[in-house]
């Protein structure tokens, strides 16, 4: 079964729009309209609407696993390059539930079409795979990640695996794979061969990996 898009989607997708002039768009609320924008066109097509559905899907898992809110923060926090800073009156949950709140109203405006799940995406054997590569890869921190949480990689590793076995493995891995891009984490040669394999296995689209590709060591070591 194929993806609705080639390009990366749901809560992953809508994070790259906060970049450092995000603030300029208004809210949480107006970054997601602008993310399931549908221009001058009076309706959306079948690809944003299945967008929509993706983001409500993917914040709804989130929302709902055991993940503490300060896991989602951080999860959040690093997938948007730290250009979204929590209020201190703002959890991980209340933000979740901004943004779901936006993506149901646009949903009542525009329409609702279901995105298509495959069983496999959410095998235990994709689980695994996906565990085990954010146990393994090399992730070579900003310091903001310490300045803001106090935490080693560790704390970042424990956060994506609470979000595969308690929420999505698909949103998990969606989720790092944005973080290295928006913190120009390096990616080793043998992360970036698992992660072509993982990418293939959740039949993610070509577009979203190859994001990835400057930050890419290829070099294999083998070859030396």
């Amino acid at each position: 079964m194929e993806r609705f898009t080639s390009f990366d989607f749901g809560l992953s997708g809508l994070s790259a729009l906060f970049h450092e002039d995000w603030i300029h768009m208004g809210g949480v609320e107006e970054v997601v309209y602008s993310y399931l924008s549908v221009g001058e066109a009076p309706v959306a097509d079948e690809a944003q609407q299945k967008e929509a559905a993706a983001l409500e899907r993917d914040v709804t898992e989130l929302a709902g696993s055991s993940l503490s809110d300060g896991r989602i923060e951080m999860l959040f926090s690093m997938s948007t390059s730290w250009n979204y800073r929590f209020p201190g009156d703002e959890t991980g949950r209340i933000l979740l539930g901004r943004i779901s709140r936006a993506c149901r109203r646009w949903q009542a405006i525009y329409g609702c079409v279901p995105v298509e799940v495959d069983a496999a995406w959410s095998s235990q054997a994709v689980a695994n795979e996906v565990c085990d590569v954010i146990a393994k890869t090399p992730l070579q921190l900003p310091g903001e990640f310490r300045r803001y949480f106090g935490s080693e990689v560790s704390e970042l590793r424990d956060a994506l695996d609470a979000c595969v076995r308690s929420a999505s493995a698909d949103l998990a891995f969606r989720l790092l794979l944005r973080i290295h891009v928006a913190n120009f984490i390096p990616v080793d040669h043998s992360a970036w061969v698992r992660y072509e394999r993982i990418a293939c296995r959740l039949a993610l689209g070509e577009d979203l990996l190859s994001s990835l590709e400057f930050l890419s060591l290829d070099t294999d070591p083998r070859s030396n």
